[in-house]
């Protein structure tokens, strides 16, 4: 920003020595300066700021902005995002198609029943490798994660030891 506030400050300096002290030359000096050059110092000056401001947004904040824009100026963020996946060939969509089969499981405690809550902590301490001590702080809020990046049999396994015991456990 200090660069393009010299580079104005030089360019009046030279503007200004081009005029003299009657009105009507002044008029002129103006019109005869390169105008396009003042244009392309002020827009950088408001593209950099605006991009130096864009750095310090946190995600919910351009969200939101991006969330303005589309109701401001009547676009669709995702549109531009799709437009250009339209304009390759049926190969890159159709290999777009093809969706990545998830190899890691998450094992997510639900809800633990009062009445069951003995029975259900035996079954998640096993699980979950804690002491008999830290069962209880584990599961005082709910949903939690058991077991994290396991096999879908391993989490499978998991969820049916769980329902088993009385609690709702669920495969993510």
């Amino acid at each position: 920003a200090s660069n393009v506030a010299a580079a104005q400050m030089a360019f009046a300096m030279r503007t200004s020595r081009m005029v003299s002290s009657t009105r009507a030359p002044a008029r002129q000096a103006f019109k005869a300066a390169p105008v396009s050059r003042r244009v392309v110092v002020v827009r950088a000056s408001a593209v950099s700021d605006i991009v130096d401001k864009l750095k310090t947004l946190t995600l919910l904040e351009a969200s939101e902005l991006v969330s303005e824009i589309e109701k401001t100026f009547g676009v669709d963020a995702s549109a531009a995002v799709a437009a250009p996946q339209m304009a390759g060939s049926a190969a890159p969509a159709a290999a777009a198609a093809v969706v990545e089969e998830k190899t890691t499981f998450d094992l997510i405690l639900e809800e633990i029943p009062a009445d069951k809550k003995v029975a259900c902590y035996k079954v998640i301490r096993g699980l979950a490798n804690i002491a008999v001590n830290q069962v209880k702080d584990f599961t005082a809020t709910l949903p939690k994660i058991v077991k994290e990046g396991v096999s879908k049999e391993e989490a499978e396994e998991g969820a049916k030891q769980i329902n088993d015991a009385g609690a709702k456990a669920k495969v993510i």
